[in-house]
């Protein structure tokens, strides 16, 4: 039994750390999808992450201008653009290089990256629309 409970709490920790990597990352779309976060008052809204604090809390600006601190990134989900819009993956070997999202099927797009012009798949957790300036 003993070594049963510890192989559950131990595949329980790990399964919870590839579930949630840390992908907040500074100008990027999020929306808001915690009911709980405040009561609720923010569900379902579209915000831009304005800084990162530490790997899992940010500061957002709502839309509507209004920033909200602290924020835990699982109560966020990433946000996407239109086709042709701007993307920056979020996690894996690509993190922080941008790119253009040229198509989406399933939960996957095509992205091509900014620096290379390659084209890569890419999960669509593992990208988001990107607000700040672009460099070209």
């Amino acid at each position: 039994r003993e070594r049963g409970d510890r192989d559950d709490v131990g595949g329980a920790q790990k399964r919870e750390k590839r579930e949630e990597p840390a992908w907040l990352f500074a100008s990027t779309r999020v929306r808001i999808v915690s009911k709980s976060f405040q009561g609720g008052k923010y569900y379902l809204k579209k915000a831009s992450v304005v800084d990162v604090l530490t790997p899992r809390t940010c500061v957002l600006q709502l839309e509507g201008g209004e920033v909200l601190t602290d924020v835990p990134q699982r109560a966020l989900e990433t946000a996407l653009p239109k086709r042709g819009g701007a993307v920056v993956v979020l996690v894996g070997e690509h993190r922080g290089q941008r790119g253009t999202m040229l198509d989406k099927k399933g939960e996957v797009a095509a992205v091509q990256l900014s620096e290379e012009l390659s084209v890569h798949k890419i999960s669509l957790d593992h990208v988001a629309e990107y607000t700040g300036a672009l460099e070209d």
